[in-house]
């Protein structure tokens, strides 16, 4: 990596480095396992195989993605190789990260339009947006776009900006180097599409139910909303409830989106170039990947239960189970547990009469 001019060297601590170290291993750790959980719900349950539920496991993939290539990174901090090869093997893994990042960041955007299609509209354009064929376009957009992203820059010379930082001792994407304005720069434009995009489709959600409920409790409001699973309706009385929940996940959403990726935006807009800072921000922005499983899997009230099931090891409790074993297999071994303690009581009883 090329020497970095214009910084501000400031002491940075070793705690400091423990501290952040300690912060993306927790991350690393707790992201592999809670996206882990996510992909195992969402196969073993056929309730939660929704088309919204395709762009929330798109997001585990992407947030998954990063924890493991984090915990790379975090190994690469204390194997002491030679800073050739760490220079070589942080720039490789500070690419997939962007891309990985970027891909979160994308299918949270997709997730937004998704719930407000499914809320606002109706059922037959939900549908017709939402066939399998454009299924598969927005997943492979997710993808293809931030890839693009991000190569097109590495033509442009950003891959020389990627390296071994040894002053905060970990990868460094380079911010704060004097080549880096331009492409921080494009970040910015990238992330704050993405948070309009995010804002505006709950905002007009968050509208849409406020304005019906008004009318609904004025004794106007009658319509009935057919629900994405299974054709059936939720009645205006239930409308409140969908109201408070979709309200809260709007909070949670945008809280952790500015909570985690609000202070590397700063220190990117206002050009800040202290170690310090840079090393939090880039963690801050990190902890987005093991929040995620959280907000969309606990939270959601389906996946909240299939969870529960899958921790306490009840499979035959799993709502409409996607495999026959779970619940034939289940049954047979308790048949067979059944019939082998008649056949003991029946031998007992024999031996008895002799």
């Amino acid at each position: 990596m090329e020497n970095v001019t214009g910084r501000d060297f400031d002491v940075f601590p070793k705690f400091h480095g423990i501290i952040t170290y300690v912060i993306m291993t927790a991350v690393a750790v707790t992201g592999i396992f809670g996206n882990t959980l996510l992909f195992l719900a969402y196969w073993l349950s056929r309730r939660l195989q929704t088309k919204t539920n395709i762009f929330v496991i798109n997001l585990a993939t992407a947030d998954m993605l990063t924890c493991v290539f984090l915990s790379f990174s975090i190994l690469l901090g204390a194997s002491g190789l030679a800073n050739a090869w760490l220079d070589s093997l942080c720039a490789v893994h500070m690419v997939a990260l962007f891309i990985f990042t970027f891909c979160s960041m994308m299918t949270l955007a997709f997730i937004s339009v998704n719930r407000y299609v499914l809320i606002t509209k109706s059922k037959d354009t939900y549908e017709r947006i939402y066939r399998k064929k454009f299924m598969f376009f927005f997943l492979c957009i997710s993808w293809l776009f931030p890839i693009l992203f991000v190569t097109t820059q590495l033509f442009f010379g950003r891959h020389v900006l990627f390296g071994y930082d040894k002053t905060i001792q970990a990868c460094t994407t380079g911010l704060g180097h004097p080549r880096s304005y331009l492409y921080e720069k494009l970040d910015l434009v990238y992330i704050f599409i993405v948070a309009t995009i995010i804002v505006y489709s709950y905002g007009r959600i968050y509208k849409f139910l406020r304005r019906h409920n008004k009318k609904m409790q004025n004794g106007i409001f009658s319509k009935l909303f057919r629900s994405e699973r299974d054709g059936g309706t939720i009645s205006a009385v239930s409308l409140c409830q969908t109201q408070v929940n979709i309200t809260k996940n709007l909070f949670f959403i945008l809280l952790v989106f500015i909570i985690c990726f609000g202070p590397l935006v700063i220190i990117e807009a206002l050009q800040i170039h202290n170690d310090t800072a840079v090393a939090y921000s880039l963690t801050a922005a990190m902890v987005n990947s093991c929040v995620n499983p959280a907000i969309y899997g606990v939270k959601h009230p389906h996946f909240r239960q299939v969870l529960y099931c899958i921790l306490s090891r009840r499979w035959s409790e799993i709502p409409e189970p996607a495999y026959r074993w779970m619940r034939s297999g289940l049954t047979s071994s308790v048949t067979a547990g059944s019939r082998s303690k008649d056949l003991g009581a029946i031998s007992i009883t024999v031996l008895e009469k002799e």
